[in-house]
C-alpha cells in the first residue's frame, strides 16, 4: 500500500462548530489584513455578520 492512511478524530459537535467558527474568524482576519491590527474590530464585525470576506 503506497497511499497515505487517513486518520480520524472524534470530537463533540460543540467542538466541531467552535472550530468552524474559529476558521471563519481567521478568514475574516486574513481578509482584513492581520498585519494591520486596526482592522481587528472590522474582522470581528464581519465574523458576527457571517461574512468571511470571500
Amino acid at each position: 500500500m503506497g497511499g497515505r492512511i487517513m486518520e480520524t478524530v472524534t470530537i463533540t459537535r460543540e467542538e466541531y462548530e467552535r472550530l468552524l467558527d474559529s476558521a471563519e474568524f481567521l478568514n475574516c482576519l486574513e481578509a482584513c489584513g492581520v498585519d494591520n491590527w486596526c482592522g481587528y474590530s472590522d474582522a470581528y464585525e464581519m465574523f458576527e455578520k457571517g461574512e468571511d470576506g470571500e
